[in-house]
């Protein structure tokens, strides 16, 4: 499916109902408005779908809901898309998050500068996040400080030993999106992980705005959530050890698979970030 506008957008609904609209209302919003919206739902039992057919009825211009089965999980479901619509620059979405409303635009003057220097290579383009609470309090204005996540450390594919890049907050463009498509995605994780992947291993570039653009909700439905990095010790490692260890064996065979990494190379990095986030 080709899009008639410069980006794609791609959101994955499932049970969405009680922040959708809001989500929605916050890219019409967006002071960057050359970009359509395109919609999967994964099986929703709620209103999600009454919600959208909504918006496209006065937006019909705007939004389209894409009709094919389940995926079974939010990657799957962003990566479906993904093989699906055709357009210069693609941006993931959630479902219950709001963007600040020069989000788009940021996003694309970083990514045009990035070209500009760069030429024509795989770019993705990712920002900090505010979190929120259900009412849109704020619980942490930087998730890279509550998560002690630090971007600017990596430099190599080798060092992608944990994500960095959250789904919501990139933008990348159509090379990155052939790279994504180039190789199997049958041992990703993620969906944001395994673009940075593709991208970075063929040579590409990711670049970071230290700016929280997205307002990232907490509430008792998130897949993933945020995640406080500082929790993650040496004790709690070692009691959560069957749940850490298929994390990491699972986070190896998507890098292994995206680029090319060795057990002994991995090993040794994700131990200098552990080393690293005790030094914080």
């Amino acid at each position: 499916m080709n899009s008639y506008k410069t980006i794609a957008i791609l959101m994955a609904t499932f049970n969405g109902e009680k922040y959708l609209a809001e989500q929605i209302d916050s890219l019409l919003a967006q002071t960057y408005q050359d970009w359509h919206l395109y919609i999967h739902d994964d099986g929703s039992k709620d209103k999600t779908i009454d919600i959208i057919n909504a918006y496209i009825g006065k937006y019909p211009d705007r939004i389209t809901l894409l009709e094919y089965p389940s995926q079974g999980s939010a990657c799957r479901n962003f990566l479906s898309m993904l093989e699906r619509v055709e357009a210069p620059y693609y941006m993931f979405c959630d479902q219950d998050d709001i963007w600040i409303s020069d989000k788009i635009e940021k996003s694309m003057q970083a990514i045009q500068t990035v070209e500009k220097r760069y030429g024509d290579i795989p770019v993705v383009v990712h920002t900090d996040l505010r979190i929120i609470d259900c009412n849109k309090n704020i619980l942490r204005e930087s998730f890279f400080n509550f998560a002690n996540i630090h971007p600017e450390r990596i430099k190599h594919y080798q060092e992608y030993v944990q994500n960095v890049v959250t789904g919501s907050t990139m933008l990348f463009n159509r090379k990155a999106r052939a790279s994504s498509l180039r190789v199997s995605a049958c041992s990703a994780t993620m969906h944001d992980a395994w673009v940075t992947l593709r991208a970075v291993a063929d040579g590409g570039v990711r670049f970071t705005i230290f700016e929280p653009l997205v307002c990232y909700r907490q509430h008792a439905e998130n897949v993933l959530g945020a995640q406080d990095g500082r929790r993650f010790t040496l004790s709690y490692r070692l009691s959560h050890f069957s749940e850490m260890l298929k994390m990491n064996i699972d986070h190896f065979r998507m890098m292994r698979s995206a680029g090319q990494i060795g057990l002994h190379t991995f090993i040794k990095n994700k131990y200098l970030v552990f080393k690293n986030s005790k030094q914080e």
